[in-house]
């Protein structure tokens, strides 16, 4: 079995294509389609893709122990698609760099951390990392149907489809 820290790393370029190819018909929404209401979630496609971002943020500085905590009251959500596109590039070259320089040592370490309701949690961090991937998979998802709510044909975003068409294999 191949070690978490390549498979990590690989899911972080996975996770970055996927945001790129969804972004691209994201960019053909009027801001009110970006902005427009629905039944899901944080309310639409923007409130979805900000609380990505958010999440990713907070993720980021428990894993990574760099930065000041990151909680619905300090974070400044993107009100245009320019600076949510922006944001989602920055948020996913951190994610990466992180995932490609991760100490294989500290995947079974136990990270202990606040919730988004300040409330005190402790995980081992490749579980952490696990959630992160899985829960851009989960948002990502629901923003893809959306799209297809909207009249859209995005393409698809599995992580065998980017190893495929990427030649990015975990060995």
């Amino acid at each position: 079995m191949p070690p978490m820290t390549p498979t990590f790393a690989t899911q972080a370029r996975a996770n970055r294509w996927a945001n790129e190819r969804l972004y691209a018909e994201l960019e053909k929404l009027s801001p009110a389609q970006l902005a427009q209401p629905f039944g899901v979630n944080f309310g639409s496609i923007l409130g979805l893709a900000n609380h990505l971002i958010m999440a990713d943020q907070a993720w980021l500085a428990r894993l990574s122990g760099a930065g000041a905590a990151v909680t619905p009251d300090t974070f400044a959500p993107a009100t245009d698609f320019a600076a949510l596109r922006q944001m989602r590039q920055a948020e996913d070259e951190r994610i990466a760099s992180f995932a490609q320089s991760l100490d294989p040592a500290r995947l079974g370490e136990i990270l202990h951390y606040k919730n988004l309701k300040g409330e005190p949690r402790s995980q081992p961090v490749a579980i952490c990392l696990a959630h992160l991937f899985n829960h851009q998979t989960f948002h990502r998802g629901q923003i893809h149907a959306l799209l297809g709510v909207l009249g859209f044909s995005p393409p698809d975003l599995d992580l065998i489809l980017y190893q495929s068409a990427q030649g990015d294999y975990v060995a």
